[in-house]
């Protein structure tokens, strides 16, 4: 079967008329945020408690799936390459994605000169936020949380992977599965959320607030549209997949996650999506969750622009060391920006805390845009996610 020839799912014949309804629900956002603010300031708890519930279900989905795929990678013969290509390739973008931030941040200056006039500038930070940099020890191990479910499900799937048991490798499938199940049928309030975002977004964060900070999202922008059409364009060349028909095979999902600022909502779907393009169930299995926590170059390339932008709005000098520094420390916090919108905001605190030369003072100031770079960061991240298991799996085509 062709790779891009996908049996009928789940995935495809509901998100046909999903996209119409998100469409519609796009709409009603922008005319509610526009005409009707004050309404529309209200529903950001709806959003809350929807990501809420979602990161809830997904967390275990992301324990076992990990669990799954590590189990399966013993019974492969090649495990020990695909583990190796896969460290090699998330490594790589990590830092790759991080220097396109950090070049893109010198050549447009995106902090300097800017002219804003923090008075007239959206500058308070919701409350769940305010907790991130008055205890730094709560908030790293909360912030850390994916990553400490990601190790103990290493650890446990490589003890798992040891007993080789046939049973336990039923159960995790049939666990896996449930979870899935339930998250799709959550997916049928998706409109009302994005209508909710949308909404809450423009009677927040209008264009009033975009203007003065348009440089930072623009820098943000560019460098993901860099990194997607340039750099993983040409990985996919260089490995022999269409990128561009790879990207409209999941157009679907890709618009799930630009409207909902998630890329946690396409997660069960994409696991469907490329087995139905018959890529090898436990490579994508192991590699899709695994992306997740480790190969998040939208959170790399946000973070490293916004670093830059704070750099050259107080003026702070930086030598080398300093950069160096800050590109060990992205690397690692960039790990922590995978859950519900806003958790690539709370991994930018969480690598100020860690920095130390760049104050916290108005860090309100860049979350009076976060939410227009969130879209970026997510599909970047999804994208990104996508490609890598796509690939690794094309590498490893005999491992199902």
């Amino acid at each position: 079967m062709s790779p891009f020839q996908t049996k009928k799912t789940f995935t495809s014949k509901y998100l046909r008329n999903l996209t119409l309804y998100v469409f519609i629900a796009i709409i009603g956002g922008v005319i509610s945020g526009y005409y009707f603010p004050a309404f529309s300031r209200k529903l950001e708890l709806i959003n809350y408690y929807f990501f809420s519930i979602l990161e809830a279900l997904i967390l275990p989905v992301i324990f076992i799936a990990i669990i799954y795929g590590i189990v399966n990678l013993f019974e492969t013969k090649n495990s020990n390459k695909i583990i190796l290509h896969t460290a090699i390739y998330f490594l790589s973008i990590t830092s790759i994605s991080i220097l396109l931030g950090f070049s893109l941040g010198f050549l447009i200056k995106p902090g300097a000169d800017t002219g804003i006039d923090l008075s007239k500038i959206h500058s308070t930070i919701p409350k769940r936020f305010e907790f991130a940099s008055q205890n730094s020890d709560f908030f790293t191990l909360y912030n850390s949380r994916y990553t400490i479910f990601l190790l103990l499900s290493i650890l446990i799937g490589i003890i798992a992977g040891k007993l080789r048991s046939p049973k336990l490798t039923n159960v995790l499938n049939s666990g896996m599965e449930l979870f899935y199940v339930v998250i799709k049928y959550l997916y049928i309030v998706l409109p009302i959320i994005i209508f909710c975002n949308i909404a809450y977004g423009i009677s927040i964060y209008g264009i009033n607030t975009l203007l003065p900070l348009s440089k930072i999202v623009a820098t943000v922008y560019l460098a993901s549209l860099i990194f997607i059409f340039g750099i993983l364009n040409a990985i996919c060349h260089i490995y022999k997949l269409n990128f561009r028909e790879f990207l409209i095979s999941i157009k679907d999902e890709i618009i799930l996650v630009m409207t909902t600022s998630s890329s946690k909502t396409a997660f069960p779907m994409i696991f469907e999506k490329l087995e139905s393009q018959g890529y090898a169930k436990k490579v994508i299995r192991f590699l899709i969750p695994l992306g997740y926590n480790f190969n998040l170059a939208g959170a790399c390339i946000y973070l490293s622009a916004s670093c830059m932008f704070l750099v050259q709005f107080y003026n702070i000098p930086m030598d080398v060391k300093d950069y160096g520094i800050l590109f060990l420390i992205i690397s690692i916090t960039s790990k922590t920006a995978s859950g519900v919108p806003g958790s690539g905001f709370l991994a930018l605190i969480f690598t100020l805390d860690k920095f130390g030369k760049i104050p916290l003072t108005d860090i309100a100031l860049l979350y009076s845009v976060d939410r227009f770079m969130n879209e970026a960061r997510s599909v970047t991240n999804f994208i990104g996610i996508a490609v890598s298991a796509a690939i690794i799996s094309k590498l490893h085509p005999a491992s199902e």
